[in-house]
């Protein structure tokens, strides 16, 4: 088996690169580069699904694992032509899911199998309940829980909307979910609002982040890393709610490291 890591934007491909240094790295070009990694590589674009095929059977690769952000093509910088792939043009019209799912099926047909990222990652999820729970008072863990299953029932029934995979909520108010612009910029949105009009709440906001039901898990888990977390912690945040199966942790240990340091609370269902 040889594998390919496609790499968007983040630290995930690195930590995965590091771990596997016999992978490939397909490199998507404008969110990584083949210098941050010492595994073989090549850059591709996103506009020439062509190219995808050639460099994967040039290097001989079998499976391929798909890790980090992927920003969608700007439709401006992008003049459809007779000969724009069908791939490119009929991903304009679909949600993430769906347009990762032909993307996924676009690499079944010329041969390729796609495989999740645990399969080639060490320890990457957090086991269900609190981490470090001795930290938190009752009250505090009761308001997350309470707030985990409003944001978690809320996202479950957004799913078939094939929107965001976050939200950020605070007794039953919801402050922000997740578009276009990611979780980092939504998280921010969010912040802004909960300094400027709730901050006499008891606790901070919660961010919850989970895979949408019916997730292609081999293409598509929600990711959250340091920057992520240190990013909640310095806006007020009182915890941040994931999947104990569906929500991988970049550099689980820094990451444990940092929660232990700052005593901040992660709740996993």
């Amino acid at each position: 088996m040889l594998v390919a890591i496609i790499a968007g934007s983040g630290d995930f491909p690195i930590q995965i690169a590091k771990e596997n240094p016999n992978a490939f790295v397909l490199c998507v070009e404008y969110h990584s580069s083949p210098k941050t990694f010492k595994n073989k590589s090549e850059v591709i674009s996103l506009k020439d699904p062509l190219s995808w095929i050639s460099v994967l059977k040039k290097n001989k690769i079998t499976h391929l694992v798909m890790a980090g952000k992927i920003n969608r093509i700007s439709i401006t910088n992008l003049s459809f032509k007779k000969s724009t792939h069908e791939l490119i043009k009929k991903t304009f019209a679909q949600g993430d899911n769906n347009a990762l799912n032909l993307i996924g099926n676009f690499f079944n047909e010329n041969g390729f199998e796609i495989i999740p990222v645990t399969s080639i990652l060490k320890e990457c999820f957090f086991k269900k309940g609190f981490y470090k729970e001795e930290y938190f008072s009752t009250k505090l863990k009761d308001f997350v829980i309470q707030n985990a299953r409003f944001g978690t029932n809320f996202l479950n029934k957004m799913s078939e909307f094939d929107v965001g995979q976050s939200i950020v909520v605070s007794d039953t108010i919801v402050y922000a979910v997740e578009a276009m612009e990611g979780t980092d910029e939504m998280i921010i949105r969010a912040g802004e609002l909960y300094n400027n009009y709730f901050q006499n709440n008891d606790f901070g906001p919660v961010l919850v982040k989970i895979p949408k039901l019916n997730q292609n898990f081999k293409m598509d888990l929600p990711v959250i890393g340091l920057e992520t977390i240190k990013k909640c912690n310095e806006l007020g945040f009182s915890s941040i709610v994931l999947s104990s199966k569906g929500t991988l942790i970049a550099d689980i240990e820094i990451v444990k490291n940092y929660l232990k340091n700052n005593k901040f609370c992660i709740y996993a269902v």
